[in-house]
């Protein structure tokens, strides 16, 4: 049973199960602690493979080796043809066969190569594809934070520090309500749970204001999509301070949202593998791990490893 669920949770969390079969894992995840902890397990597997480059084969790989094999099945058989001096008592008569077990062995072993070759490329596919369609969507955000960036004396979208909108996803409802942005998909990852809500929307400013109760942790949940947003930052004298455009390439100001069940806080939005960050001058980039091209300012924490307000303007 052990295996079934390593199996069951590892296809989860690559993301090559149907819709109903994730649903069914997310109701044993939620039940079940040895799910929970069978994801926790393959989540440090996955991670342990993100320092790896992803390597394209060689060109023409799959063609050389079947010719390989097929040029060594040949020469098997004009061994086998060569004429051989018999004795008339070693001459013994032999029904045809059309199919030999020689031919049943080679074709094994291209079907075997062909999976190998094969498999892995469509996986390799859809996860760049999924990849690229992410970066499309934080460069969408990235486009309209910058225009109200440039109507807000170049201050991004400010995250309050009391009150129902008090999260950091009340950048979303702040740029919906003021036009940059109209298409509540662009602030959705393709491999996030938000992104399999078909009735998903960003809900309004003046909507989460007036909610109370649990409607309210519910609604701050929603607003922000599945990405997380820079909550600006605190000077020397106290005071709290948006973010502002200064074109920085260094300085994340969105990414996928981060993990609340790993301590490097790493996004699971892409099976835990990293995730894709939009920088200060708008450009995207995949990284795959918190602290992006080796740099020490760690994304998701703050200088005191907190997940709060930063400490100073570059602290993201």
């Amino acid at each position: 049973m052990i295996d079934r669920v390593r199996q069951e949770v590892t296809d989860y969390l690559l993301g090559t199960l149907t819709d109903s079969e994730m649903d069914a894992i997310e109701i044993c995840l939620e039940s079940d602690p040895v799910y929970r902890a069978a994801l926790l397990q393959a989540r440090r597997d996955l991670n342990c493979l993100s320092a790896a480059r992803m390597e394209s084969p060689p060109p023409q790989l799959a063609q050389r080796t079947c010719e390989l094999v097929f040029d060594h099945t040949r020469r098997i058989r004009v061994a086998a043809l060569r004429p051989r001096v018999l004795s008339a008592r070693t001459i013994t008569h032999h029904s045809p066969s059309r199919i030999s077990w020689m031919d049943v062995g080679v074709a094994g072993v291209i079907f075997l190569i062909a999976g190998l070759l094969v498999l892995p490329a469509i996986y390799g596919t859809r996860f760049q594809a999924r990849i690229a369609s992410c970066q499309e969507n934080l460069r969408t955000v990235g486009v309209a934070l910058t225009e109200y960036s440039q109507v807000n004396r170049g201050n991004f979208p400010e995250v309050p520090t009391e009150g129902n909108l008090a999260a950091a996803g009340a950048y979303a409802p702040e740029l919906f309500r003021d036009g940059f942005l109209s298409e509540p998909e662009r602030v959705l990852c393709p491999e996030s749970p938000q992104a399999e809500q078909k009735d998903f929307r960003v809900p309004s400013v003046r909507e989460i204001q007036l909610a109370c109760g649990p409607t309210v942790g519910r609604l701050q949940e929603q607003m922000g999509g599945s990405y997380g947003y820079s909550l600006g930052y605190v000077n020397s004298e106290g005071s709290y301070l948006p973010t502002r455009n200064l074109n920085r390439p260094y300085f994340a100001v969105m990414a996928d949202a981060p993990s609340t069940d790993r301590a490097d806080h790493q996004s699971a939005n892409h099976g835990g593998l990293g995730q894709n960050v939009l920088f200060d001058d708008g450009h995207v980039q995949f990284c795959r791990d918190a602290r992006p091209n080796g740099g020490s300012d760690d994304i998701f924490c703050n200088d005191r490893h907190l997940v709060a307000a930063g400490l100073h303007p570059n602290d993201a």
